[in-house]
Formats: structure tokens, sequence, C-alpha cells
């Protein structure tokens, strides 16, 4: 057991910081208070996002709740970043997505091995495949992409990568397309760089909405039988909607496809820590829901459910309690 948790409980999770509701001065003075040993270290990602707002809920709910484990916020990488550390124990909460925790649990790429000590908590938001064009541009559907400038992301980023399975199971080849970062996709249509391009969103977000305000846009549905037979084939996939009536010019939901991000545990926390955790965040859902659009929809039926990865046995407990848990899940 690590030094952190010897101490009390040494928290990693990483938090991504665009719509969060708690200010910089709100969340300095929550880390200078829990300057202590005992403490909860939460890592989440990059210092900008949704995962950071979530990652700060999580800390007040814990601070609500009269946990004597502190938290702080903490910063990372990324999602592999973060399920190696919590593999190894050198944190002990964490924010991934269900594709990065999947590979990880069957140790395929990039990971070298697998990482059977993961274990799950909950789930909060989905990451969407979005598919944005030009209004100008004469695509009108997923499968008319081919032959357009459309720009996939990077083939080293996850993204990228799910993004070449998807297109390969849809037989459309993707060689002419551009692999700039997909956190660039904004830049490159405002400057007419390229027709279109995917992203990993969660909605609804903060740059679509302004890019939208900016410039007519298409949110095109991923639908059709060659998506249906990729999401049968990746259990870290779901069908999701896009909600209508948060960006301009899109009244109706858009069907797309997306992966959960998970609250992961290391099966080594104590089952006290870990009821702890579960039972401050559905404690506090409703404050929870209101500081992130993203968030507005959670319930524990949203938040629960099937996946590779066990749930922490102390998790099952609060579950249990609450009449929440199904055998097998």
């Amino acid at each position: 057991m690590n030094t952190g948790l010897k101490a009390g409980l040494f928290i990693g999770v990483m938090l991504l910081l665009f719509g969060c509701s708690a200010s910089e001065e709100e969340i300095e003075a929550l880390n200078a208070e829990l300057e202590s040993a005992s403490r909860l270290n939460i890592a989440l990602g990059e210092v900008e996002g949704v995962n950071y707002a979530g990652g700060t809920a999580i800390c007040v709910a814990l601070k609500k709740s009269g946990s004597s484990l502190p938290c702080k916020l903490m910063a990372s990488e990324g999602y592999k970043q973060n399920i190696l550390a919590v593999g190894a124990g050198q944190v002990d909460l964490a924010l991934v997505r269900a594709d990065s925790a999947y590979l990880a649990w069957h140790g395929k790429k990039p990971y070298k091995e697998r990482n059977t000590k993961l274990r799950v908590l909950l789930s909060l938001h989905y990451e969407m495949v979005t598919l944005l064009t030009d209004s100008d541009s004469k695509i009108l559907s997923f499968m008319q992409i081919p032959g357009n400038r459309i720009n996939v992301g990077s083939k080293k980023a996850n993204n990228g990568r799910l993004l070449s399975k998807l297109l390969r199971h849809c037989q459309i080849p993707s060689k002419t397309f551009s692999r700039k970062k997909s956190n660039l996709l904004p830049e490159l249509l405002v400057k007419g760089e390229v027709d279109g391009g995917f992203d990993f969103s969660t909605h609804p977000s903060e740059s679509l909405q302004i890019l939208t305000d900016e410039k007519d846009l298409n949110f095109l549905p991923i639908t059709g039988q060659c998506v249906e037979n990729y999401v049968d084939e990746a259990p870290y996939m779901d069908f999701v909607n896009i909600p209508g009536g948060i960006y301009n010019g899109v009244a109706a939901d858009i069907p797309t496809i997306g992966s959960k991000v998970w609250l992961v545990t290391h099966k080594d926390i104590s089952d006290a820590v870990a009821y702890d955790v579960v039972k401050a965040i559905f404690s506090d859902i409703e404050q929870i829901r209101r500081k992130e659009p993203a968030f507005y929809r959670l319930s524990p039926r949203k938040m629960l459910g099937s996946f590779i990865i066990p749930y922490h046995v102390g998790a099952v407990q609060y579950f249990i309690e609450k009449g929440w848990y199904r055998e097998g899940r």
C-alpha cells in the first residue's frame, strides 16, 4: 500500500476546467486547506474541460460529507497516464475513458501488460464522436466524407486511433485525410483549411458554442450498419445523442456514438474509503448536476452500468444499501 494510503488516502483524479463553476480562488483556498499528510490527491488531465469540473465537484462533495480525508486537484498528461498511475497504486482515484480502461484491462496497445488492479466506482459523462462540417460544403452525411478535406486527428492520440477503427469498419479510406490534433479543428474550420473534421467532445461544449456563433456548421449523425457493427465489437462505445438546442443552428438531437468517462480506483483501496467516496458523490448529486451543464442529466441509473472492469467492493456495498445493485453488474 502506498504512503498516501498509510496516511489515510492518496487519491488521483485528473481534472479539466472547462465550464467549472468553482472560481480559481475557491480552488486555491481548498488546496491550501488540504496541505497535510492525509489527503486525497485527485488527478484528472489537462487543466481545462469537463473533467476538472467533475473533480472539483467530487472534492466539494467529500468536504460536505464531513470526510476526514481532504482532496487536492492535480493535473496529468491524460487518460493513459491516469490508468498507469492508479494501476500501480501511485494514485488512488482517476477519471478515465472507457476505451482506455478496456485496453488497459486487456493489455492491448498502447499498454504493455494487463492492468487487472483497476476497479470502477461510477461513471460521469460521455465523450461523443462529433463530426462537424462547413455549411458551405456538400457533405450531407457521414458516408459522404471521402474525397473531402477532413481532419481525423493524430494517429498517435487515442482519439485518432479510435476514429481510424471506425473508418475502417465503414470502409472509408482515410489516407487523404489530415492528421492534425483534434483540438485544432475549430481553428482549421474558421481558416477554411478543412471541409470538416472529427473530435471527441462532451456536450454542451463552450468552445463549440463559441464556434457555432461565429461560423455556420453542420453536426452530422454517425449512423449506419457499419457503425452498428463497430459498436457491437467495441464494448466501450455506446449509441448516444448530441442534445439539440444547445448550439446555434442545431435544433434536433444528433445521433452518434460515444465513450463514458469512469471514476476508477485501485483494488487495494479500503472498502470504507471507496464506500465514503461513492456515498458523498450520490448524496450531493443535485448540486453536482448544477455545477456543469454536461452533468445536468446525471442520475444513478446513468452513472451505473455493466463494464468489463469490476466495481470496487466498497462501492457495491453502497449500491446494495440503496437497492441499485444487480448481480452480474
